[in-house]
């Protein structure tokens, strides 16, 4: 049995955005790849600080990569390995995302 918390106009999230979500005391990004809602702790894996403390996710430049605001450090928003940086090579802890009735869900066991 899960739990599950809505996440916000996930289905107008236009693909490459990313938005940040709390739920109780955890922060998400959330992002759209490929027509995929994908989502991620909001935790860089380097000194367990958050990517981004903003309602707006740090991207890159291009828009193409999640970017640590602390260090730099780049993940891939489609499977949330870090590509460069200091923790190159660690994951982001991916989030189950269900869908339901049109709407995107974070599932919690």
């Amino acid at each position: 049995m899960f739990n599950k918390h809505l996440i916000p106009d996930a289905q107008n999230l236009p693909e490459g955005k990313a938005l940040n979500i709390k739920v109780a005391e955890y922060n998400f990004l959330v992002t759209k790849q490929k027509g995929q809602i994908l989502a991620y702790e909001n935790l860089c894996p380097h000194q367990k600080k958050q990517l981004t403390w903003s309602s707006n996710p740090t991207l890159d430049d291009d828009g193409d990569y999640l970017k640590c605001h602390h260090h730099g450090a780049l993940f891939s928003p489609i499977d949330g390995v870090c590509i460069t940086g200091p923790c190159q090579g660690s994951h982001l802890k991916k989030a189950t995302v269900g869908i339901e009735q049109g709407n995107c869900y974070l599932l919690f066991a």
